[in-house]
């Protein structure tokens, strides 16, 4: 009994409008009947006809037609209040009527299906531009799978689950749709939903594949780029480092060769004048083999670059621990910005840093200006310190092993090194990318 109840409430507008509205129409036309004829009566009841069609389909259009139909002709053919027709062309306008009033129901309800086809179908290309629009403009893997569940979630008005990893099981309740071939996530949906969407739901699929392919593209493409600066990086510091070294083992080797000579007669003072010569060399060479063994440790080689975020103090105190025979004159003239927060690898940016600093202090002079930050796209570590003029034949000898490092790690960080010289300053800029 309730059941009933409720079927009758939930059809009462299309029932009140099929019953009550042609009887209405009649009522209020009825006492004008003497000067407007049953024609003019049975437009404006198609009037109606046409409004149930649009809104409540071509099926209580056609009741309406029927019931409109007997309500004219019981009121206004003669005789009145009869279902019997005198005349017969009154039987054509009541066919014409009929006709009219269920073709009007056909053509309404054919432009509603159409209607509705066609906002499907923009919901569907909305959903799918949004989707590519919203893949391309991630560039991590788990924050294309958190964007695509969301945006299906949404446009389908269920719980969708877009599931990386093992394959989850398909249940009564969930349909399981793979990524890519060999799969590598899933899609979990309701089967309701795979059934009213499935369009969107398998260029989900297709997009999410591409995407994922474009990533592994773009990954290698990256570790190609870096493997190809590693090995222009290895061959620049293969070759400072060989033009380094050989000027203090050609020293070492002549003065050691001179003191070896049993025909050459040197007094107290010239023997400890080579040994002295000997030791000072010796101190450069080791300077250039720490170098070197800090970017061995540093696995500047070939491996992964350690990401994190620091303090513009902590890298300054790391690089002048790395200098400590020179730590006390640096930082008697270094002048440093304010604290910045950085973010890259700690241990190859001390490096770089000390390498700068070591530079600026052999080759230039006094105040050092250091500055550290982010200047919006990019971060950054600038020394800027003033000509020493006493040291530019020293500085045109050799390429540089510290530039050449400092172009190494910033290459590893996908940045720049570069000087910059003007009449009164020389500037070591590095940056790299957020």
């Amino acid at each position: 009994m309730a059941k009933a109840l409720r079927f009758s409430f939930a059809y009462l507008p299309e029932l009140a409008g099929t019953l009550l509205a042609p009887l209405l129409i009649v009522l209020l036309c009825l006492p004008l009947r003497n000067w407007i004829s049953p024609t003019d009566v049975a437009m404006l009841q198609l009037l109606w006809v046409a409004w149930q069609a649009q809104h409540y389909g071509w099926r209580w259009a056609a009741i309406t037609t029927l019931v409109s139909v007997l309500l004219l002709n019981w009121c206004f053919v003669p005789p009145y209040y009869t279902f019997d027709v005198h005349d017969a062309s009154f039987f054509i306008s009541f066919v014409v009527m009929v006709v009219l009033g269920l073709l009007i129901s056909l053509l309404s309800d054919q432009s509603k299906q159409q209607l509705k086809r066609l906002r499907y179908a923009m919901s569907q290309t909305r959903g799918m531009y949004m989707l590519a629009k919203g893949l391309g403009q991630r560039q991590n893997w788990q924050h294309q799978c958190a964007y695509t569940a969301k945006l299906l979630s949404r446009r389908l008005g269920t719980s969708v689950q877009v599931m990386t990893g093992a394959e989850p099981k398909s249940t009564a309740d969930y349909s399981v749709l793979p990524v890519g071939s060999p799969a590598i996530a899933w899609i979990v949906v309701p089967p309701s939903s795979l059934s009213s969407h499935p369009t969107l739901l398998h260029t989900a699929q297709s997009l999410l594949a591409q995407s994922y392919a474009r990533l592994e593209l773009s990954e290698k493409a990256q570790q190609d780029r870096v493997k190809a600066q590693l090995e222009q990086q290895k061959t620049m510091l293969l070759r400072s480092l060989s033009h380094d070294l050989r000027t203090p083992l050609a020293t070492i080797m002549g003065s050691s060769s001179m003191l070896a000579d049993p025909e050459l007669q040197f007094s107290t003072e010239q023997r400890q004048q080579q040994a002295l010569n000997i030791y000072q060399q010796s101190q450069i060479l080791n300077q250039h083999f720490e170098k070197v063994l800090e970017l061995s440790k540093a696995q500047l080689t070939g491996h992964h670059i350690q990401l994190t975020d620091f303090s513009s103090d902590d890298l300054v105190a790391g690089a002048l621990a790395r200098r400590g025979d020179k730590a006390t004159e640096l930082s008697a003239t270094l002048h440093c910005s304010a604290a910045a927060s950085l973010h890259g690898d700690l241990e190859l940016l001390e490096i770089a840093l000390a390498n700068m600093l070591e530079n600026a202090l052999y080759h230039g002079a006094a105040p050092f200006e250091l500055q550290m930050g982010c200047n919006g796209s990019q971060f950054y570590i600038r020394l800027t310190n003033a000509l020493n003029n006493q040291a530019q034949s020293q500085r045109d000898k050799g390429h540089g092993l510290g530039v050449n490092i400092c172009r190494a790690v910033a290459g590893l960080h996908q940045g720049s090194f570069e000087l910059q010289h003007n009449a009164q300053h020389i500037t070591a800029v590095l940056e790299w990318p957020l």
